[in-house]
């Protein structure tokens, strides 16, 4: 359940309307109790507010249809700069990147205070009879539609220098680091405490048997999250032990083998086991980074790549993308591995996941970069520079591995793909100095 919560929020946190409708509903209330406050004092009888008092009904009213009219004038070309934001964004960075400028909370503020400033004074307004109401007064509900629309001017300032800021390649990359960041503390902690419940074994050295039931997906997608205790609380009551075949960010076909339950329960047929499984796994049409630290960095290298395509040549902003991954994974290296075994109280093997290793960060954040930018010897230099910081934190003799097998595939694109013999020879010597360097761990 707190899974599909986290899935949920995400959802709703990416949507334009939410904030805005929460906004509009608020802006509908105040509205009701700015007139009841009306009937019941007078802002003319309060001392030194004398002066602000309305003559009649039809200067409120008069006032109200301006304030209406203007905000959601405005409205509109918020909305009209916000489409154009959206279609740079998508043709400059990549559509992945869209999702982060509908999460921009200040977007999202500055088209919900206009449209609640625009509801505000309908509402008022809609209160307000020229004919009956000539002995009343309405000076409080209309001097909050003027303290609104003053917001809504300061907003529209600061939503002009927003949509400036977002369109930046350093401020774009900076907030995806953010999240990539975010998302390494929330599943890489700084440090594990010994648990006999979750450890980290290597996949080749596990043995759990012959005797299991394959579980199948009910729909395809991408697999947003899992949630780890309720598969161990259910295989600890069914006396099993289940093996996820995916990790959060993988994309499952319809026909996908899921799962793998070792010794079954006898007394459920497949359909409640498959149902189960399928319970606790979170599916959707698009990706996210709530459980998958993979998503921002294939953010990061979509960047990279369309920078470094021929119709755009920015290496610039190559190197950006190239810096800030390499900062997020010198800080994976820095945490304890992800386990991939969790036991019961017991010390019960109920649950093994798939889990995501340095090799595989490693490829996800470079494959395409040295795939499209092998020909630019500045480039695959830059990255080798940014490599060569990342090794003074590599000390896993797993990691090390894979970063050495890594070199041997940059070493050999280079030697083919780079024309400059002088870009080639301070590449070799770059590989040469990051192999001692790592070889020193």
């Amino acid at each position: 359940m707190h899974h599909k919560l986290l899935i949920i929020g995400e959802r709703m946190r990416g949507s334009f309307w939410m904030i805005p409708a929460l906004m509009i509903a608020g802006a509908m209330g105040l509205a009701q109790l700015m007139l009841y406050l009306d009937k019941v004092t007078t802002l003319s009888t309060l001392p030194g507010l004398g002066w602000m008092g309305l003559q009649d009904p039809d200067s409120a009213r008069s006032l109200l249809t301006t304030i209406a009219a203007s905000t959601i004038t405005v409205a509109g070309t918020v909305f009209s700069i916000t489409v154009v934001a959206l279609t740079l964004a998508s043709n400059q960075f990549g559509p992945r990147l869209v999702r982060n400028f509908m999460r921009d909370r200040g977007t999202q503020a500055a088209l919900g205070i206009f449209l609640a400033t625009f509801i505000y004074a309908l509402m008022v307004l809609r209160g307000i009879n020229a004919i009956t109401d000539e002995g009343r007064n309405h000076d409080l509900a209309v001097h909050t539609a003027v303290v609104l629309s003053v917001i809504s001017i300061g907003f529209l300032i600061y939503f002009i220098h927003n949509v400036a800021l977002s369109i930046q390649v350093d401020n774009v990359t900076f907030h995806i680091n953010r999240e990539f960041s975010a998302a390494i503390d929330e599943h890489y902690p700084s440090e594990r405490k010994f648990d006999k419940r979750v450890q980290c074994y290597p996949p080749e050295k596990l043995r759990l048997g012959d005797n299991f039931l394959s579980v199948f997906t009910r729909e395809s997608g991408y697999l947003l999250a899992m949630d780890k205790s309720a598969l161990v609380n259910w295989a600890e009551k069914h006396d099993c032990c289940i093996r996820m075949d995916w990790h959060p960010g993988s994309f499952i076909n319809h026909w996908s083998r899921v799962a793998r339950i070792y010794e079954p329960p006898r007394r459920l047929d497949s359909d409640e086991i498959s149902a189960a499984i399928n319970d606790s796994m979170s599916l959707g049409a698009l990706p996210t980074a709530e459980q998958d630290v993979v998503f921002s960095v294939h953010q990061l290298a979509q960047i990279a790549v369309r920078a470094l395509s021929p119709g755009i040549n920015d290496p610039f902003t190559a190197y950006s993308c190239i810096d800030r991954l390499v900062d997020g994974l010198g800080k994976v290296l820095q945490r304890p591995e992800l386990p991939n075994c969790f036991h019961d109280e017991k010390g019960v093997l109920r649950l093994v996941t798939t889990v995501l290793h340095f090799a595989d960060l490693l490829d996800a954040a470079f494959d395409e970069i040295r795939e499209y930018g092998r020909e630019s010897g500045v480039v695959m230099l830059h990255l080798l520079n940014a490599l060569s910081d990342l090794a003074n934190v590599c000390t896993r003799e797993n990691d090390i591995r894979a970063f050495n097998a890594y070199l041997d595939r940059l070493g050999e694109d280079m030697a083919i793909s780079v024309e400059d013999k002088f870009d080639r020879t301070a590449a070799e010597e770059k590989i040469t100095s990051i192999r001692y360097r790592l070889s020193q761990h």
